[in-house]
């Protein structure tokens, strides 16, 4: 008796180890399904906000160009003016340099197509985007620093007393570097660190 319960349970645990292979490999499509789709999401995401990018950036070319064409209206003295026309022509070549780099970026976001590369493929493209991020990161911290210079002779600030100057130096540099965290560590980085970290899960189990 003890021999044919023995018998039966050798016989379904051996059913349920057959079994078990198809389990995995049906668990294993939906854990790269999951992955890539949560891949594909986050570069979505990023490829929403180079398009919005792109669209503010013609809207302050047109803006700048009606400030430009407006400017003798405006009651400017001539020493401001000639002041105000190099800085605006500093701003409207950020913006074009600007909108070149996300139009870049942007192609490159939308030419990775998740479902049809490889991981290897895939992984190389977001490390190489990931690596123009930091450029980025480092071209704007520059652009900032020439921004404040370019703003602090149009506006005078120079003339004013060593402590108003004190004040507005922290102030511009606390509002510079909360803007670069906000925009980059809490949004872009966000998605960059989700998609490496899909990107990782995607190789371990292609790799097992």
């Amino acid at each position: 008796m003890e021999l044919d319960e023995l018998k039966k349970s050798w016989n379904a645990l051996n059913e349920q180890l057959q079994k078990e292979p198809i389990a995995d490999e049906q668990q294993i499509t939906e854990l790269i399904a999951g992955y890539k789709a949560n891949t594909r999401k986050s570069l979505g995401r990023l490829v929403v906000i180079q398009r919005f990018s792109i669209g503010i950036g013609t809207i302050c070319l047109a803006t700048l160009l009606l400030i430009w064409l407006l400017l003798p209206t405006f009651g400017f003295n001539e020493q401001l003016q000639e002041k105000i026309v190099p800085f605006l022509g500093f701003i409207a070549i950020s913006i074009l340099a600007g909108m070149w780099w996300d139009w870049k970026t942007y192609r490159w976001n939308k030419d990775t197509h998740i479902d049809e590369m490889g991981v290897a493929e895939v992984s190389r493209r977001m490390t190489t985007f990931r690596q123009w991020t930091k450029y980025e990161v480092m071209g704007i911290s520059i652009w900032i620093i020439l921004f404040n210079i370019l703003n602090y002779w149009v506006m005078e600030y120079h003339l004013m007393s060593v402590g108003v100057q004190a004040i507005l130096i922290t102030l511009f540099v606390v509002f510079d570097a909360l803007i670069i965290y906000i925009l980059y560590k809490k949004v872009i980085y966000k998605h960059l660190d989700n998609i490496k970290k899909n990107i990782e899960e995607l190789k371990d189990i292609c790799t097992e």
